[in-house]
């Protein structure tokens, strides 16, 4: 094995990782991202410390300048966007701080500019426009505990680079790339950022995997509970990094890595009654009907007085919740009037294991190696010596 000192970083070649070579064509500089922090709300709360200008969105020309803003309400009207007491006779604004300054949505400070754009059903499509780098302070402090080994936080955070580059380049039509949330990856501002996993990203800054040459969705979860899962489950991915089926016992230290839930018929029947599938009458079965090559769930079937209905693995899991129903490697026992889930891991199992990320950085691994462990076969380059750069 060969190895190469790199700033904070250590670069190993010769464990199915290699740095990529340098390339001249030139792309969109992708170095923002815009991030969803408000969907679909019908107000949401801002302040903003320090000088600021609001700009019309559909022109770029400014409409207010201030030194600051105190916290005020703001909605979607069908004249417009009330900011406080005061109505902006537009369709969208554009909120750009001086650059010692920040705003605060919803009581979390965001670095960058926000986009506020009325909804035609008068609710509130908030989109932060943050630089690349700002953008994952914010994301690695929420997606990893601060306390993990370095180069497991290291390697989390050039995953979570590479997936926010790969929504970047492949949203450019749509109205963002990700969301602040666990649907995209979670995302706290400037208010969640912490200094060892903004370390993290300082350190790797700049550099993403690749394969083939080109940047895919690094996907990445809590606990594979034992074993990853194919990228089929997340969309029309087949790509060697992303084909699951890989033991891995390094998670088993994951509080997450066995779980049990205990649901009632009761609790079936009313979670169907109050949900888009509508009722099937009394509840007298629930079971797994169909399972993917690693054991996941695919199919659930509840059988009701008045109708039999067929799940899908997700459907199941939204059903209940996503923090209740904590992955779809689970077994479902009847117990009288209930059913006993006994499952493992947290999350869709795709790609890099968090907790087994962990593990293996206590066991010596270096960020790299770990990320050729989870995304077997692909490149380690720099984001600037990408063509999408």
């Amino acid at each position: 094995m060969t190895a190469c000192r790199t700033r904070n970083l250590w670069f190993v070649v010769g464990v199915g990782l290699s740095l990529g070579a340098p390339t001249t064509r030139a792309q969109p500089n992708p170095e923002w991202i815009r991030v969803a922090v408000v969907r679909q709300d019908a107000q949401a709360d801002l302040q903003i410390h320090g000088r600021f200008t609001i700009r019309a969105l559909h022109t770029g020309d400014p409409i207010q300048e201030g030194r600051r803003l105190p916290p005020v309400v703001v909605k979607a009207l069908p004249e417009g966007i009330a900011v406080g007491e005061a109505v902006l006779p537009f369709f969208g604004v554009r909120i750009e701080p001086a650059s010692d300054s920040t705003i605060s949505l919803n009581g979390r400070r965001l670095r960058g500019a926000v986009e506020i754009v009325r909804q035609n059903n008068l609710t509130l499509l908030v989109v932060n426009h943050v630089a690349l780098e700002d953008y994952l302070r914010g994301v690695l402090s929420k997606e990893a505990p601060d306390y993990w080994p370095d180069e497991a936080l290291r390697a989390i955070a050039i995953a979570a680079r590479t997936y926010a580059l790969s929504q970047r380049l492949s949203k450019a039509s749509a109205d963002y790339d990700v969301t602040g949330d666990v649907m995209s990856q979670d995302y706290g501002g400037k208010t969640g950022e912490k200094a060892n996993t903004t370390r993290a990203v300082k350190a790797t800054r700049g550099w993403i995997v690749t394969y083939q040459g080109r940047v895919f969705p690094t996907f990445y979860h809590s606990t594979c509970g034992g074993l990853t899962e194919h990228a089929r489950v997340m969309g029309p991915f087949d790509l060697q990094p992303l084909r699951g089926g890989m033991a891995c016992t390094f998670c088993s230290a994951s509080p997450f890595y066995r779980w049990q839930r205990r649901l009632t018929r009761a609790d079936v029947g009313w979670a169907l009654r109050n949900s888009p599938h509508g009722s099937v009458g009394a509840v007298s079965d629930v079971q797994v009907t169909r399972r993917d090559d690693t054991g996941r769930v695919e199919q659930v079937t509840v059988t009701g007085s008045q109708r039999v209905l067929r799940l899908t693995g997700i459907d199941a899991r939204a059903l209940f919740g996503f923090d209740r129903i904590r992955s779809l490697a689970f077994s479902i026992t009847p117990l009288g009037e209930a059913f006993l889930l006994d499952g493992r891991g947290w999350g869709h199992g795709v790609g890099l294991c968090q907790w087994g990320t962990a593990e293996l950085a206590r066991r010596g691994f270096s960020a790299p190696e770990i990320l050729a462990v989870y995304y077997p076969g692909c490149t380690l380059v720099q984001l600037k010596d990408h063509p999408s750069w």
